[in-house]
This record gives structure tokens, sequence and C-alpha cells, in this order.
């Protein structure tokens, strides 16, 4: 019966009841896609983690930093354990992002303001700002060779413009001073140069036949000054005869 009265609706009432379902296909198909959550993504635990890897590495303000959003066609699926960051190829413009469950990686791109314009537009009426150094615990003559504990790290107001301060301590490694520094002054780059370990006239302890397998050890005269690394002539005392070695140490070479 129902067929029958289905067969008996005019053409155009059955068009029209046939669009009607489309419709209404439509509207159940868009209410079922508005209910349906968005796939998880990684994006917001990657872009603060990369934020704050920047942040501590580079021991800046937050507020200088931006991560730049990436294309939107990339699927960052969710990680389910924390997200390693690092910068693998010195490359500070940009951060590597790992995950281990889901595996992937992303590198997204950093914007850092310029540190130095910003300490600049704070600096006081002096024009100095606050940078954090190493200065002299004593006062040093120009010549000294420095050692551990010769220097501390503090934070001082210093000229807005001056940027060369040592920043490292390994910086100091077998270096002297070009001057006299005194007690609490800042170590700056063009203070030192690469120290002094063999003075012509000095005796010199020789290493001789390493690597060769043996080794033997002979006391030459320097014929030359030497700093680490540099090679010299050096003069044995007892037969006369004259060595070319590498600078070692202080007073130690290695025989070529």
């Amino acid at each position: 019966m129902l067929c029958r009265t289905f067969q008996t609706v005019p053409k155009p009432a059955r068009s029209a009841l046939a669009l009607l379902a489309v419709l209404l296909g439509s509207v159940v198909s868009l209410t079922q896609a508005q209910n349906t959550p968005a796939p998880a993504t990684a994006w917001p635990a990657l872009e603060s983690g990369a934020k704050q890897f920047v942040v501590d590495s580079q021991k800046i303000d937050p507020s200088l930093v931006s991560i730049l959003p990436m294309d939107s066609r990339i699927n960052i699926k969710a990680c389910t354990q924390d997200i390693v960051f690092d910068q693998p190829f010195g490359n500070k413009q940009s951060v590597r992002a790992r995950c281990a469950q889901p595996l992937w990686q992303h590198f997204v791109m950093v914007q850092v303001k310029n540190t130095l314009g910003n300490q600049i537009n704070q600096a006081n009426n002096n024009g100095q700002v606050s940078r954090t150094v190493w200065v002299s615990t004593q006062t040093l003559k120009r010549g000294t060779t420095l050692q551990a504990g010769m220097f501390k790290q503090t934070d001082l107001p210093v000229p807005a413009y001056e940027t060369r301060f040592v920043g490292d301590e390994r910086e100091m490694l077998n270096m002297e001073l070009l001057r006299d520094l005194p007690a609490n002054t800042p170590l700056r780059q063009q203070d030192l140069k690469s120290s002094t370990m063999v003075k012509r006239g000095q005796q010199v302890l020789v290493a001789v036949g390493e690597g060769k397998g043996f080794l033997i050890t002979v006391r030459a005269e320097a014929q030359q000054d030497g700093t680490l690394g540099d090679q010299i002539r050096l003069k044995n005392p007892e037969s006369g005869r004259s060595l070319s070695a590498v600078v070692t140490g202080m007073n130690t070479a290695r025989g070529l």
C-alpha cells in the first residue's frame, strides 16, 4: 500500500521530496562533522617547549623570543612522551623537536629580538647596562699567565656599546694579559694574547720518539719564544745539535 501511495504522488511533489531528503542528509552530515572532535595536535606543546628551550639555553628574556608558526598542512601528531628539543647544527635560528611515541621530528624557526638593542634602550642616563662579566679578584700585572681563581663571574654596569667581554672561562686557557688589570676590572678579549709557554734561552723538556715505539726525554735550550702549538728551534747543550719541536705546555715540547 505504501508503494502504491508513493506512486500516486505527482511528479513535481516527488522531486520536492527527493530534494528535501538530500537537504536533510546534508544537515545530518554537517551536524556529525561539528560533533566530531578535531585530531589532537602537538603544536601548543611544541611551541611553548621550543620557546622555553631558547630562553634557557641563551639566558634571555622570554619576551624577546618568538616561535614562527609552521605550515598548516603539516600534521603534528600529539606526543605521548616529553618532546625533546636541541640545536644539533649550531643554528640559533631554528630548534629541533623530537618525539619518541609516535616517532617524529620537526624543525621550528625562531626569532630573537636584538638583545643588544634592547639593552641599549634600557640603558640609564650614563649610557650603561648590566652585563654578566668576568672580573679580576686581585691586581694582575701585564704578562701574567691566567690561572683558575684569578677571576670571578658577576653582574656589573658597563658601557652599552662595549660587547667584547670574555664570556666563557675557557677563553682564558693558555692566555696572558696584555695590560695591568686592577682588582674587580672586567676582562675583555682585547686584554688577552696566547701565553708564551717557552722563552728564548730557557731550558725545555723535550719528548722524543712519541708514537714510534720508544720515548726519551732530553733537555734543550730554546732558541726562540713559542706559544702553545708553535714549532720552535732548540739546541742540545751537550752535543750542540739543533732540533725542532712543537710546544706542548709550559717549558715542554714534543720533538719532530
